[in-house]
């Protein structure tokens, strides 16, 4: 068998042996909500077309400061602010990142029951510049694991290496889109997953399925670097390539990517090779080559191909 493939099985089979005694037992994230999240999609709908546009820019938006090392969740509601973004009216949750202090890896969990928030995420630089757009390619269904339910999943990482350097992201805004609000997610069937952590045939059932809607609940972790050399001397982050929000690009390109950042991303997908999480080098991969390093990807296969 070729390696790449041993080495994704080995990976399968170790997040399978972690998953929970009771394997049947869905956790339906917005069960326990917030009485403005427990009506229907419709009236959610409703509530977001009612809604005024709370400001008339970006920069109006009301930012609220996270302390370093936060851990919560983020209820974004009917009674959350509304702003018209070009992808189309919102609820939002808008704050205003740590500018000091070690950089850090935000990790996102939009949590899914008989509905969910598809999310985006916008992050913007102390200029109120746009600097990255994720979306529904960066967001990823992931099954439930243990006491952790359903969720939409997005890992980045924020760069803090040169504190005063205006480029640094300074900002996020949680939000979704009409696009979004429009599809759906299907969930995996509970019988589905305990058969296949038992190496049994899944059953031919029907998998429950999650509409996508204006409000829901992201689970927001903020993890500081801690390795020693973990901060890429030097790294100032791209700009989005993808649509503005109403705001102009900088016309400048982007940095040539440092070599103090190729061997940030190097040593990083190392360590998440190391500890069998492919996931996490794939999207260590896939962030290198948004800043510029076109390699992370090729040094990716071959520390597989070696294994």
């Amino acid at each position: 068998m070729h390696p790449l493939s041993l080495f994704a099985a080995g990976l399968i089979a170790l997040a399978l042996a972690g998953c929970s005694s009771e394997p049947l037992r869905r956790v339906d994230a917005l069960a326990a909500s917030p009485a403005p999240l427990q009506g229907s999609v419709e009236q959610a709908r409703a509530a977001l077309a009612a809604a005024p546009s709370c400001c008339n820019g970006l920069d109006q938006l009301p930012y609220e400061p996270l302390e370093a090392g936060f851990s919560g969740n983020v209820v974004i509601d009917s009674q959350a602010p509304a702003y018209a973004f070009e992808t189309g009216k919102s609820f939002l949750r808008a704050f205003k990142l740590p500018a000091s202090g070690p950089s850090f890896e935000l990790r996102l969990y939009s949590q899914a029951g008989s509905s969910v928030l598809a999310p985006n995420a916008m992050l913007l630089d102390s200029r109120m510049r746009p600097t990255r757009l994720l979306d529904a390619d960066d967001f990823v269904y992931v099954p439930p694991t243990g006491l952790k339910g359903d969720s939409l999943d997005a890992r980045l990482r924020i760069d803090r290496s040169q504190p005063e350097h205006p480029g640094n992201e300074r900002y996020l805004i949680l939000y979704t889109s009409e696009a979004q609000m429009a599809g759906q997610t299907v969930l995996q069937h509970p019988a589905k997953a305990y058969a296949k952590a038992l190496g049994n045939e899944p059953p031919s059932i029907p998998d429950p399925v999650a509409q996508h809607s204006p409000v829901g609940v992201i689970k927001l972790v903020m993890i500081p670097d801690s390795a020693p050399g973990s901060n890429a001397k030097g790294y100032v982050p791209g700009y989005s390539i993808g649509q503005e929000m109403g705001n102009e690009l900088p016309t400048a390109p982007a940095p040539t990517v440092l070599p103090e950042t190729s061997a940030y991303y190097r040593q990083a997908i190392d360590a998440a090779l190391a500890q069998k999480d492919l996931e996490r080098a794939l999207r260590l991969a896939d962030e290198a080559a948004r800043v510029g390093d076109t390699q992370a990807k090729q040094h990716l296969l071959q520390r597989i191909e070696i294994r």
